[in-house]
């Protein structure tokens, strides 16, 4: 199965905002899930940064070359249904036994 996890990569495959758009189809690395109201240091600018507690929902922190909605170079954040992953988290069984038989 495929999965989101931190320090995984993923393709931007949609967005909500004309900055969003312009990151679809960039590959990115996905740093951490962002809940709302939680703090957390930008690995890309080293600024502490909080979520909104108003936030409708948790968000990805991913880096790359991909753009901010502020306009910022090298982070977005990033709806989790707009991001598909490009590794799998294990091989299926069925690989997996062809490989041991």
């Amino acid at each position: 199965m495929f999965q989101l996890r931190a320090g995984s990569q993923a393709l931007i495959i949609g967005a909500q905002t004309a900055t969003g758009r312009s990151n679809i189809g960039k590959s990115v690395e996905l740093f951490g899930l962002c809940q709302p109201g939680e703090r957390f240091l930008n690995p890309v600018n080293g600024v502490v940064t909080e979520m909104p507690r108003t936030a409708l929902r948790a968000l990805w922190l991913v880096t790359g070359d991909v753009s901010s909605f502020d306009g910022q170079h090298g982070f977005a954040f990033v709806r989790g249904e707009h991001l598909m992953p490009l590794q799998p988290d294990s091989e299926p069984q069925d690989v997996r036994e062809r490989a041991i038989g």
